[in-house]
């Protein structure tokens, strides 16, 4: 389907950004957060037994997409996590993160999942057309003013063609944005505390194994392909040393 129009153009644009960043809450905003200052992470404030062990610079990176802390998903989960672990010392980062994912509205898809053809269909499927989205009288006023000041008329059919065609090619992004938390907050609780449960380790072990995977490496450059899978190779043996 062709968008001609100036209207087109900024809905498909607006849409993006809301199916990527537009449904995720804030970490503080989920149940015993509280506010804190972002300190930024590096070897001189983590736990001794990290800074022994990540010693590679991109485990500290605020901007590599690869590094725990580098996506957006990974920096929100390891600073709501963070946060929520203040109030929740002795329960297990699996429930914040099942909380986080929760808040974020993606499609459901079992965190446990290695196989390709399941993991096709998710990153395939198109969104649920009685998604909230459809029935958000504000997100839809929005457009309306848009095709107003693009002097074109408001169609809700063809607004909510646009929806379902744009959220079908957002599976990998959600998925990505998934196993991104599980990484930030497996780390997380490694560079806090300098040890790391076995089942959100074991977790994290399959998030790194499933990003491995050549159905998801697709998604980067060439160039950015080997460095990747080099980083996270190098994740896979630090998680196996961790807690000796």
């Amino acid at each position: 389907m062709a968008y001609k129009h100036k209207f087109f153009l900024l809905i498909a644009s607006f849409l993006l950004s809301y199916f990527c960043y537009g449904q995720k809450e804030t970490s503080s905003t989920l149940p015993g957060t509280g506010q804190m200052e972002e300190i930024e992470l590096a070897p001189k404030n983590v736990h001794p037994k990290a800074k022994k062990l990540l010693k590679e610079s991109f485990y500290w990176s605020s901007i590599d997409p690869t590094g725990p802390l580098g996506s957006d998903e990974g920096s929100d989960a390891f600073y709501g996590f963070r946060q929520w672990r203040l109030t929740n010392k002795s329960t297990s980062p699996l429930s914040y993160l099942d909380e986080l994912i929760r808040s974020w509205d993606f499609p459901k898809f079992d965190l446990n999942e290695l196989d390709t053809v399941k993991i096709k269909e998710y990153i395939t499927a198109k969104s649920n057309t009685n998604s909230e989205i459809f029935n958000n009288t504000v997100l839809m006023e929005q457009f309306r003013q848009i095709a107003k000041d693009s002097g074109s008329e408001f169609s809700e059919e063809q607004f909510k063609e646009l929806i379902t065609t744009i959220s079908g090619g957002m599976g990998e992004t959600f998925l990505t944005g998934i196993d991104n938390a599980i990484i930030g907050v497996g780390f997380g609780q490694f560079v806090l505390e300098g040890k790391i449960d076995e089942d959100i380790k074991a977790l994290t072990q399959t998030a790194i194994k499933r990003e491995l995977l050549p159905i998801l490496l697709e998604k980067w450059t060439n160039e950015y392909q080997a460095s990747r899978v080099n980083q996270l190779n190098q994740m896979l043996k630090v998680l196996d040393k961790m807690n000796l």
